[in-house]
């Protein structure tokens, strides 16, 4: 891992270390050649996410009843078209990665071009054109939403989301808890009091109308996204890294696109807060900042920021032990500093976690639903594959049946190695050996390889952090190869389908994706030959 990543070792003095400012810019104009590559990387984007937003009209996670919005005769037509309209998707999604790719070297320095080609405001502007074929799409990737969307409903009555499951507390006519899936129906919510108070404002807001709901948790989660890529801007300057690179890879990476825009994944709210929060609770260490007020200002709100999206998902509470390290290194960088840093971040998460919890109404009883995800098997988790392979090899041996044990084995061991790298990375950031943000990403890193269950969007919880801190090319090979990849591995509606079925669908994305590609490349070299 660390072969992909600046050299854990590298010092610096605490200035250097919690500020560094930014790189500069590229003056250099585009060749026509240049400019016409960067115009079909905008156009190949572009229509990438048009096709995947059409498909997914058609082959996305679409509700049981009450689909309000994506009714309309050419929905029904689409959705019919089961094995097009998922083709197209893939089809998009192929193009996508393809422009995204095409966008690298005006993103990334090189040899030829020391600083990105490409400005920050027309970056931004090409991540909003690929993001807007992707609003009013059905859901996609997922059936997850309607478990947001029900556990909205139970907490807007006055019920407790956390006591049992949709099914259980709405009952078994109920238009929303009919379209959860079956895994979740009668299991309590496993999010914290921002993403369930969140989900009862909608539910108010839109009167429980499915349609309406999916658009306006989709309209905060690319709300979140954009939040998200303010911090890493910010905080990829700390780094010394271009900003524009940082953006390209963490945020306008398609499992951006595919599962937290069009799959309206939770993670979205969680990493916009997270990320700002983290920017802030540096800003608070400042060395430039004089005043004391506005180093208390800016610490209080990364603390609420920061606990805002640990009461999203539980895991964003790690990046409160990295902001309270740069807190210890700024008060003095002693041991008693780190205690007294420890003291302020633990006084401050009491005090923000119980008056979210309280205020809104739906009490602690989050804290005690935790880990109810587990139940799920994920191949995708190192952890769970090993305890599936010991508990089979035992089978096999007739040493009798111990999956249980076996697998619960596996994923304790696994956090506590989890566990080991996040204590390493919190030391190695007191010591100044890492700035916090790459240690927040590599301790992130490792919980999510080593977590019991692991989705392909669990890595963006790492490559945010680290695409503003890591500049290593063998890194960033790694991570579009990952996204690359990865992107293809859920099929829209998020449901399995016949293997036979699946093959198809593959077999005929790939043989479009190739010959529109090909096209489109040959279409290129003719432009460009002829000027």
């Amino acid at each position: 891992m660390f072969g992909l990543l600046p050299n854990i070792g590298t010092a610096g003095s605490r200035s250097a270390l919690l500020h560094t400012a930014s790189p500069a810019a590229s003056t250099r104009r585009f060749t026509s050649s240049e400019l016409l590559r960067l115009r079909l990387g905008i156009f190949t984007g572009i229509v990438g996410s048009v096709l995947i937003g059409v498909g997914g009209i058609g082959a996305g996670a679409l509700p049981v009843v009450g689909n309000s919005l994506w009714s309309l005769p050419v929905s029904g037509f689409l959705s019919r078209m089961l094995h097009s309209t998922t083709v197209a998707v893939f089809v998009g999604i192929s193009l996508l990665i393809v422009g995204w790719l095409l966008l690298w070297r005006y993103c990334v320095p090189s040899k030829d071009t020391p600083a990105p080609l490409l400005p920050m405001a027309s970056l931004v502007r090409i991540g909003v054109l690929w993001v807007l074929p992707l609003l009013a799409t059905a859901p996609m990737f997922t059936q997850d939403i309607y478990s947001y969307l029900a556990q909205g409903s139970i907490a807007a009555q006055g019920m407790d989301p956390y006591s049992a499951g949709p099914v259980d507390l709405l009952g078994v006519d109920d238009d929303l808890a009919r379209s959860v899936p079956f895994e979740w129906s009668h299991s309590p919510a496993p999010y914290g009091p921002v993403a369930e108070g969140m989900a009862a404002v909608i539910s108010k807001a839109t009167g429980d109308v499915i349609a309406a709901g999916v658009i306006v948790h989709r309209l905060i989660s690319v709300a979140c996204v954009f939040v998200a890529a303010w911090a890493v801007v910010h905080l990829a300057r700390r780094c010394g890294v271009h900003p524009q690179a940082a953006l390209w890879l963490g945020i306008l990476n398609p499992l951006v696109y595919l599962h937290l825009v069009a799959g309206v994944h939770n993670e979205a709210v969680m990493m916009g807060l997270l990320l700002a929060g983290v920017e802030c609770g540096l800003r608070a260490v400042d060395p430039d900042r004089a005043t004391v007020a506005g180093r208390w200002m800016w610490g209080a709100v990364g603390v609420v920021l920061i606990n805002s999206a640990g009461m999203v998902k539980v895991t964003a509470f790690l990046a409160l032990g990295f902001v309270g390290v740069a807190l210890a290194r700024h008060l003095g960088g002693r041991f008693r500093d780190l205690v007294v840093a420890a003291l302020v971040y633990a006084v401050g998460t009491a005090a923000v976690v119980a008056a979210v919890s309280l205020g809104s109404g739906l009490g602690f009883g989050w804290i005690m639903v935790q880990g109810g995800a587990t139940e799920v098997i994920s191949w995708m988790s190192v952890t769970t594959d090993i305890g599936l392979l010991t508990s089979n090899t035992g089978q096999w041996l007739g040493l009798g049946d111990h999956g249980e044990a076996a697998l619960a084995t596996a994923r304790l061991i696994g956090l506590m190695i989890g566990a080991f790298w996040v204590v390493r990375m919190l030391w190695a950031a007191f010591q100044g050996r890492v700035h916090p943000v790459g240690g927040l990403g590599v301790a992130t890193f490792f919980l999510v390889v080593f977590f019991p269950v692991v989705h392909p969007w669990y890595v963006l919880w790492a490559v945010m952090p680290l695409a503003a801190w890591a500049n290593r090319a063998t890194f960033r090979v790694a991570v579009v190869a990952y996204s690359a990849v990865l992107s293809y591995f859920i099929l829209p509606r998020g449901l399995n389908l016949p293997p036979s079925t699946v093959a198809v669908m593959y077999l005929m994305s790939a043989l479009f994706s190739v010959v529109l590609i090909v096209l489109g490349w040959l279409l290129y070299q003719r432009r460009k030959a002829t000027g």
